[in-house]
């Protein structure tokens, strides 16, 4: 199989993102590693960028080993976030980035191809089955064969003096009408810990923020120039009964408040796309998780002076 532009960049950075918190304190800017990588076959795209932080201490430790389990779950499975994995993740010294990525990049290349290939020859094969189409007709329907594609995005978005929040998201295409993006979405680490906040809102708080997930849902259309009223936005949303139910992506905290997405489908139409707002925290406090308050301090304690 022909490989083509494998390890394309490799950058080793130090990386400043820092938020502004406040009153602007500065913050240890995390070294980091920057990888960029890309593949491709007849039928398949790959592409790779992956940011993972240089493990110097016991939290960017905890951090980097984390995102690591939570790369390979994702690279390992591609086309079945759920269900069967189609390869083993790697097993060597996941402190060696260039060795870890090169195995990630040639096993899902090799996954990509193979599925790629067997949609193509399932597709001739129907052709074929039809009769009604000539060799050349057949020939240049093969040669317009639609090429997949997965682009794989993990890297750090925001870095304050309390926390640190990695991005993860992939798109893939297999051929079909439109592709997806999914993802582990933003991920918020406690840099005193390193450990990941797994909830912001305690989940049993979704009956008392409903007005304000419909206040900023509207907001959502409405910055996409689609003014409606709660009762159209209801008939609008594809969720069961008349509760919204919070993001399965974990908020993202921002100096302006908790930034919530919902995924492609999550409780909208496709076209609706991901469904994105920030509400503020002097709303949210009753119902934040003390692991939230404490990352967020640097905010909570702003807007409350």
């Amino acid at each position: 199989m022909k490989r083509q532009n494998i390890l394309a960049v490799i950058l080793m950075a130090l990386t400043v993102l820092a938020a502004a918190c406040g009153n602007k304190a500065e913050t240890m800017v995390p070294e980091t590693e920057t990888l960029t990588l890309a593949d491709s076959t007849k039928y398949a795209q790959l592409s790779m960028e992956v940011e993972l932080p240089v493990a110097q201490d016991g939290p960017t430790q905890a951090i980097r080993q984390q995102l690591v389990t939570m790369m390979a779950g994702r690279l390992t499975h591609v086309t079945m976030s759920e269900g069967e994995q189609f390869y083993a993740p790697y097993s060597g010294d996941t402190d060696d980035t260039p060795a870890m990525m090169g195995y990630y990049l040639r096993a899902t290349m090799n996954l990509l191809d193979s599925l790629s290939h067997s949609d193509a020859a399932d597709r001739e094969r129907y052709m074929r089955e039809d009769g009604n189409m000539s060799e050349e007709e057949i020939a240049e329907r093969m040669a317009e064969m639609p090429v997949w594609g997965y682009d794989y995005t993990l890297k750090m978005i925001e870095d304050t003096t309390t926390y640190v929040v990695y991005l993860s998201q992939d798109y893939i295409y297999m051929g079909g009408a439109h592709g997806g993006v999914s993802g582990d979405g933003c991920l918020t680490f406690d840099k005193e810990t390193g450990q990941l906040v797994e909830r912001f809102l305690d989940p049993s708080c979704v009956e008392a923020i409903q007005p304000l997930l419909i206040e900023g849902l509207l907001s959502y259309y409405s910055d996409n120039e689609v003014k409606m009223t709660e009762e159209e936005l209801f008939e609008t949303l594809q969720i069961e009964g008349s509760q919204i139910p919070l993001p399965v992506f974990q908020p993202s905290p921002t100096k302006n408040g908790l930034v919530f997405t919902y995924q492609q489908y999550e409780i909208a139409s496709y076209a609706d796309g991901m469904p994105s707002f920030t509400l503020p925290y002097d709303r949210l406090l009753p119902y934040l998780t003390p692991e939230a308050k404490k990352v967020c301090s640097i905010y909570i304690q702003s807007q409350e002076e």
